[in-house]
């Protein structure tokens, strides 16, 4: 990371769940190592100072952060004013002659407004063009810099669009789209969010001792981690083999207990798994409350001092207790629904030192 001055920079965030994208987006920037400080939130916005490359970075590998973008400027959102602060902005800064540009506008908050979002793009498009003197052109198809206005009740945000979340690469990941699958497996989105939250970053040992048809071991490799995965069933393992190498990674699987891991101590950086449980899955014969609470006290024996675990786990089998506090403490705890008669606690807890 080369660090430069932070930058206001604005993240429009899911709506799919109500604490888990702001948590996930600044497990991001604490993984990759950008300092950060929250600066406001406002419905599905969140308001961050964070150097822009790091806003990027956190951007393009998070499940549930659709766009970042620097903010030129905030205002009321009316066009007078917004036209007002158009005119006090320095363009040149992103802009350079013969550059293409291109503007657009988007509403988060679904409230009634008076502006006219293609006229007032226009007209925005227009200010720029002046304020560069003719110098660059309109292209609204493949800018090389596209400014983004956020409409988010009575607020205007305006600045450089930074990025967008990667939608194609989690469609074509979804279970149904790999070589083998089971009706469990977890989505890709979820899986992402999970491996975010373990706070893992690129070239770290990534472990999920219950891999299944791998998932989580998909989108761990896809940000660049070397993952490694345990299951006790060798067809479920191979199942796991076939996705891994569909999507070009390397398979690091091997057939084990979660519960007598064949690691060294502390030669893992990140941990994220979501255990069996539920028909559709198998635990060889082990309740899950007891499978989990052996395997948590294997796994803090291989996990490196202050390295992350996020575990997924159904309200009716989280308890507490099952941690083993001398090892680790829980950083924080989201409750997701799944569908009607599922809900689940994604936990994060960190590994004392």
């Amino acid at each position: 990371m080369n660090p430069t001055k932070p930058q206001l920079c604005l993240f429009i965030l899911s709506g799919e769940h109500e604490t888990l994208p702001e948590a996930e987006l600044c497990a991001v920037l604490e993984a990759e190592d950008y300092a950060f400080t929250i600066h406001n939130r406002h419905h599905r916005i969140l308001l961050l100072r964070v150097d822009p490359e790091g806003a990027k970075i956190a951007t393009q590998r998070a499940g549930l952060v659709n766009h970042a973008n620097i903010v030129a400027f905030e205002s009321p959102a009316n066009e007078e004013t917004i036209l007002h602060f158009m005119k006090k902005t320095k363009f040149e800064q992103w802009l350079k002659p013969q550059s293409r540009f291109g503007v657009k506008i988007t509403r988060v908050k679904r409230e009634p407004n008076p502006i006219d979002v293609d006229e007032l793009q226009g007209k925005l498009g227009s200010q720029i063009w002046n304020a560069m003197n003719g110098s660059v052109e309109v292209d609204l198809v493949t800018p090389d810099v596209l400014f983004l206005g956020v409409i988010v009740g009575n607020l205007f945000f305006f600045g450089p669009h930074l990025a967008s979340r990667d939608r194609i690469g989690f469609f074509q990941r979804r279970s149904p789209l790999r070589p083998f699958f089971v009706p469990s497996a977890i989505n890709p989105k979820i899986a992402r969010v999970m491996v975010n939250l373990s706070r893992a970053a690129p070239s770290d040992r990534f472990l999920d001792p219950f891999c299944g048809t791998g998932g989580l071991l998909i989108e761990a490799a896809d940000i660049g981690c070397f993952p490694i995965g345990f299951d006790i069933d060798i067809s479920i393992l191979a199942g796991c083999r076939k996705n891994l190498n569909h999507y070009g990674f390397h398979f690091n699987g091997i057939i084990a207990d979660a519960r007598v891991p064949p690691i060294r101590s502390k030669k893992v950086k990140a941990i994220a798994t979501d255990p069996p449980y539920g028909r559709s899955s198998s635990t060889k014969g082990s309740a899950v409350v007891n499978l989990i609470e052996k395997t948590l006290t294997a796994i803090a024996e291989i996990i490196e001092p202050k390295g992350y675990l996020c575990l997924a786990l159904p309200l009716e089998y989280f308890k507490e207790e099952i941690i083993p506090t001398d090892s680790f403490e829980i950083v924080e705890m989201h409750t997701m629904r799944i569908h009607r008669s599922l809900q689940r606690h994604i936990v994060v807890l960190q590994k004392k030192e």
